[in-house]
């Protein structure tokens, strides 16, 4: 039972002596601190890297959606200032308060610009959700529309 014991081991010693002797032969670089350092700046360069690519694809997407928005809310004053004077008033209402929450959401993304990363995920769930806020009141107006 000693004997197996011993036997394994040195098993084991000569298994990884010879997968070390693979790599080196086969012209892989040996690991040292040095290239481990590297790897790591590459990889967080890399993510950095992915992590602003990110935050300007959701910056523009959400600036092409409130330009959306305001081209809508446009053509809506236009139906607004067609329609009877009591609907005008209400519609009016309507539409100032849609102004209030675009000029929000355009402060916000302008905060996006700024935002650190650890801030960004917090603000983006804010645009986010902002927008979404946004639609649902221009869709509720619309509705209004005769």
């Amino acid at each position: 039972m000693k004997y197996r014991w011993i036997i394994g081991l040195s098993g084991l010693f000569l298994l990884g002596f010879w997968l070390t002797t693979i790599g080196v032969e086969a012209g892989e670089k040996p690991v040292t601190p040095g290239t481990i350092a590297k790897e790591a700046r590459e990889t967080i360069d890399a993510t950095a890297q992915y992590t602003a690519q990110q935050k300007e694809a959701f910056q523009r997407k959400a600036q092409e959606e409130l330009e959306a928005i305001q081209k809508q809310m446009a053509a809506l004053q236009g139906k607004a200032d067609k329609a009877s004077a009591s609907a005008r008033t209400e519609l009016q209402k309507s539409i100032h308060e849609l102004e209030v929450k675009k000029e929000a959401v355009k402060q916000q993304l302008d905060g996006l610009k700024s935002a650190t990363d650890a801030k960004w995920d917090e603000m983006r769930a804010g645009v986010h959700s902002a927008i979404e806020e946004m639609n649902q009141s221009f869709q509720r107006l619309r509705s209004k529309l005769p």
